[in-house]
């Protein structure tokens, strides 16, 4: 049986997200681990982003036939690796609006994986050590055949994208080519002081609820909700999140 693999350094901050009280009656958040991560089963010698794109498709896939789900108003949120799965989900899925947390977009920006930086570390010890976390060869290789910017760009929707302005994973490029796939549906909010885990309390509570009245400007019902028992709320709004 696959062992629980449990990562102490991630910030768990897009757990509150999910677990924070929406300000409207007609949201509901589901947030989930990836195979190998936090607390799912599974063997991180086999992470690659394909696979994690593969797993957000299926999410969404099963909240949309979900009775009480509205497919038109789904939305999803992810962090730093789950922050560029989560803008390679939304270009093959139906997706309303979209938040990204200092997506790792250049952990596969290279065309050939020996053009990695980590390559000689790989090749060394077999795998990447990063903040604590074996990153494996297979990764690497899978990742060269995605381009981070292009295969994003077919997700028509609104973006929220946000990052320190001291995170060395996700320098300022990063959010400049975002904007250029993104144009003006692009919402950039950079936090001074942090870095890539947002580590300070009032940037966290700040991130939060930028990222919550962005969801919910995005997913308001087509139309009033007159009563309890109404068919609008039968039909609720859906807030992924995937870590």
């Amino acid at each position: 049986m696959p062992r629980i693999r449990r990562q102490p350094h991630r910030v768990r901050q897009h757990v509150r997200a999910a677990r924070r009280t929406p300000r409207a009656a007609w949201v509901a958040a589901y947030r989930f681990d990836f195979a190998a991560c936090g607390e799912s089963d599974g063997d991180f010698a086999d992470l690659t982003v394909s696979d994690q794109v593969g797993q957000v498709s299926a999410v969404l896939d099963e909240l949309a036939r979900h009775h009480a789900i509205d497919p038109t108003r789904l939305c999803l949120l992810g962090m730093s690796l789950g922050g560029l799965t989560a803008s390679l989900a939304a270009a093959k899925n139906e997706v309303k609006a979209l938040a990204l947390w200092a997506p790792a977009a250049t952990a596969i920006a290279a065309t050939d994986p020996a053009d990695t930086a980590y390559w000689p570390e790989i090749l060394d010890k077999g795998y990447w050590d990063f903040l604590g976390l074996p990153v494996y060869q297979k990764f690497f290789e899978d990742g060269s055949s995605i381009d981070p910017w292009s295969d994003a760009a077919a997700y028509a929707g609104p973006v929220l994208f946000a990052f320190g302005d001291g995170d060395e994973v996700v320098p300022r490029e990063v959010a400049e080519r975002y904007r250029a796939v993104y144009g003006d549906r692009f919402e950039e909010h950079r936090f001074p002081g942090v870095g890539h885990v947002f580590e300070n309390v009032p940037t966290r509570e700040q991130l939060l609820a930028l990222t919550e009245d962005f969801f919910l400007r995005n997913t308001r019902p087509p139309k009033p909700v007159e009563h309890e028992h109404s068919s609008a709320i039968g039909r609720i709004a859906t807030w992924t999140v995937a870590s």
